[in-house]
């Protein structure tokens, strides 16, 4: 299992983060909430939610790492993964607005793929069909749509294997 926390551009969380956790994830729902019109409500609801969501992550994913995504040491977003199963699962990859469109988020992704790559190991991924940007990241970045629900698009990646010339397998399959 790779150790993430290596990589200059995470940190393990810790019990200091939960705030700052807790901001990154509110950015999701930006536009969401400004629509509410009791925004002291909607900051219960956003809470509600954060919960929600870290409890659904640590019962359906108990050996699941939380990292801080930093950029020149500065805490920038989050990443959930869950490299407990054969397959590597990144269950949450968020960044904070300023941060965003600014590559971060893709060199994050390529450090987790490398590690997958040098250990065999395929990884998954679901976002929500809301989010279209997501989408669209994550095939850039080599992912594949597998199936659809009612709310998620699923995804994996995994390292297409190298053909050698000199494998006579490869040889029958050019001609």
């Amino acid at each position: 299992m790779a150790d993430l926390a290596g990589s200059a551009r995470l940190r393990r969380c810790d019990a200091s983060d939960d705030a700052f956790l807790y901001d990154v994830f509110v950015t999701t729902w930006q536009d969401e909430v400004a629509a509410l019109p009791n925004q002291n409500l909607a900051q219960h609801v956003l809470r509600i939610q954060h919960i929600a969501q870290e409890r659904r992550f640590a019962s359906g994913f108990p050996g699941h790492e939380r990292f801080i995504v930093l950029e020149d040491g500065e805490p920038a977003g989050r990443l959930y993964v869950d490299q407990s199963g054969s397959d590597v699962v990144l269950l949450d990859l968020t960044l904070l607005p300023g941060f965003r469109g600014r590559g971060l988020g893709s060199r994050v992704v390529r450090d987790l793929l490398a590690e997958a790559a040098r250990e065999d190991r395929k990884v998954t991924l679901r976002v929500p069909r809301r989010q279209r940007r997501a989408t669209d990241f994550y095939t850039r970045l080599g992912f594949r749509l597998v199936s659809v629900d009612d709310v998620d698009n699923f995804f994996d990646w995994e390292q297409v294997p190298e053909v050698r010339a000199e494998d006579p397998a490869a040889e029958l399959e050019c001609r």
